[in-house]
């Protein structure tokens, strides 16, 4: 029994030993970054910034409101809200704060199928657009948000993704946590890789992409995980997804585990379903063209998150140590160990990344109950329950 269960353990720590190194080699590459200097910049790219919306009259207006704020030339972006099969005041809201709003009550449902009809709506009312910007309505955008995206525009990058955090990282114990993971993912993980020229992926909103992509291919993602299928469709075809950590969205953080629930075993189980789709096919494209860049986003679709990890090192330390006692495995003691404080230590960089380590490490309290019950969501993704279609998800009162 010993040499099976060290077996088993060995097989679980080499690929997450692989993925933590990873992990911190990407980190320390995040430490070079460089945010563009604060300057004035005349705008150039004209956007359409695109607000699919089920049901949103709570969040809608702090959205808009944003929007209102920004550091760009009004004359230069379109707002366009889709209610879509909306049952309140969502689009007599987003309608009284200027947007332009065009309700859909029929075709397929689902956030996918709303980006493609909201894209159609804006070209067949002749809104001018270099891009389209798409922001969730629980999202309040950065002042800066347009400028970075045009910046990036003029340079090439024609598909874009943001920085996204919490409005709320403070609210919860759990939002406390989510701000934590949220910053190794964004300011970590994802900046790493935009140091190293490495591309990134859509991540549902703070998106932005070119005319000239959506042209070539339409809006094509209808599954629940519609962000992680058009960018495995994107990358397959050749385009690049550009991780722009000066373009920031914040969106609305569930209050706590019963509200985030649905929503993450949505995520999870569209995730799962593109990797069943589509993993492979990452892989043996980048392998046949030589390039690194796909193989990358194939260990970005594969790898678990950061609380999954966290529960395999740890059931690695308790597995582990049932088996010290053998001499021929001690070494998968000391190997357990290591990943255990090799992911702890990376949860604290994490901690200390946060504008606020204090009340970041008060989220540690949630900690015993948040892993098992993330790591249930990522099994009920994994067997394929919560691949439903959009909803509005409670998240609590939302301010400006």
């Amino acid at each position: 029994m010993n040499t099976v269960l060290a077996i088993l353990l060995i097989l679980i720590l080499i690929p997450l030993s692989a993925l933590l190194l990873y992990q911190w080699f990407l980190a320390v590459a995040s430490f070079f970054f460089r945010s563009p200097a604060a300057s004035a910049r005349t705008a150039k790219s004209h956007f359409v910034i695109l607000i699919p919306a089920h049901d949103e009259e709570v969040g809608i207006g702090s959205s808009l409101e944003s929007i209102g704020r920004l550091n760009y030339s009004s004359t230069h972006y379109h707002v366009v809200v889709v209610a879509d099969r909306c049952t309140d005041d969502t689009a007599t809201i987003a309608r009284k704060m200027g947007a332009q709003c065009f309700e859909r009550s029929d075709g397929q449902s689902g956030k996918g199928a709303a980006l493609a009809w909201g894209i159609q709506q804006a070209r067949n009312a002749n809104i001018p657009f270099d891009a389209v910007v798409i922001v969730d309505a629980d999202t309040v955008v950065d002042r800066n948000l347009l400028s970075a995206f045009d910046e990036k525009l003029e340079s090439g990058h024609e598909v874009q993704q943001g920085y996204n955090y919490l409005s709320n990282p403070w609210s919860t114990p759990f939002t406390r946590i989510i701000a934590v993971t949220s910053t190794l993912r964004n300011g970590r993980y994802y900046t790493g890789k935009t140091v190293l020229g490495i591309p990134g992926m859509l991540t549902g909103t703070g998106m932005c992409i070119s005319a000239e992509v959506l042209n070539r291919h339409g809006w094509t993602a209808f599954s629940v995980g519609e962000d992680w299928e058009f960018s495995v469709q994107l990358l397959l075809a050749g385009d690049s997804i550009y991780f722009n950590p000066a373009a920031r969205a914040f969106a609305r953080e569930s209050q706590g585990l019963k509200q985030a629930s649905r929503q993450r075993l949505r995520w999870a189980s569209g995730r799962y379903a593109i990797m069943g789709e589509k993993l492979w096919a990452l892989i043996s494209t980048g392998v046949r063209n030589r390039s690194y860049s796909l193989v990358d986003e194939a260990v970005t679709l594969l790898a678990p998150n950061y609380s999954s990890q966290a529960s395999l090192a740890l059931l690695c330390l308790v597995g582990s140590w049932l088996v010290a006692s053998d001499p021929l495995w001690t070494f998968v003691w000391y190997w357990s160990i290591g990943a255990f404080i090799t992911i702890a230590g990376y949860f604290v960089l994490g901690v200390l990344s946060t504008e606020a380590p204090g009340k970041a490490l008060a989220g540690l309290a949630l900690v015993p109950i948040f892993l098992p019950w993330r790591m249930t969501i990522e099994l009920l993704g994994m067997m394929g329950y919560g691949r439903r279609h959009w909803g509005r998800m409670s998240r609590g009162k939302v301010s400006s």
